[in-house]
């Protein structure tokens, strides 16, 4: 799988990606992801990971477990200084479209309450709020929102 969005290259994530990944993870989550967490993600068949590049380095990553029918999007990341530039849209659009070609009829993701920016986004995609989950975060402790895309 290999797209371009806005002016970067979209394509899905190697073993090779881990180190990359897990930095960006590191610099923008308070509780990342190993190199090696991502490293055993990528591997699995049961996963779809994509990274966005600018030149030959890695802006933005996302990722989903599938589990029959369903996926779970358990990462969503883009380098700040990438950020409002369409890059998170764009990587989900693909990340969806793939999780489709698998046959996902259905995408559910958490996402902090105050990240009102991640939030919009979503909602601009079709996601739905479908409750909250108490404290899943932790550092600092806050509530996630739960949504779903059908």
């Amino acid at each position: 799988m290999e797209s371009s969005c806005c002016k970067y290259k979209i394509e899905q994530m190697n073993p090779e990606d881990a180190a990359e990944a897990a930095a960006i993870e590191a610099g923008i989550f308070s509780m990342p992801w190993s190199e090696n967490g991502f490293r055993t993600s990528v591997l699995s068949r049961d996963t779809l990971y994509l990274c966005v590049r600018d030149g030959d380095s890695m802006i933005a990553y996302c990722g989903f477990l599938q589990s029959f029918d369903e996926a779970d999007i358990t990462n969503v990341a883009v380098r700040e200084e990438y950020r409002a530039q369409g890059v998170g849209r764009a990587m989900l659009e693909a990340l969806m479209e793939g999780g489709k070609e698998r046959g996902i009829s259905r995408f559910t993701l958490e996402v902090r309450v105050s990240n009102t920016s991640a939030l919009h986004l979503y909602e601009s995609l079709g996601f739905v709020s479908a409750g909250i989950r108490k404290n899943f975060y932790d550092l600092p402790k806050e509530d996630a929102v739960i949504m779903w895309k059908g």
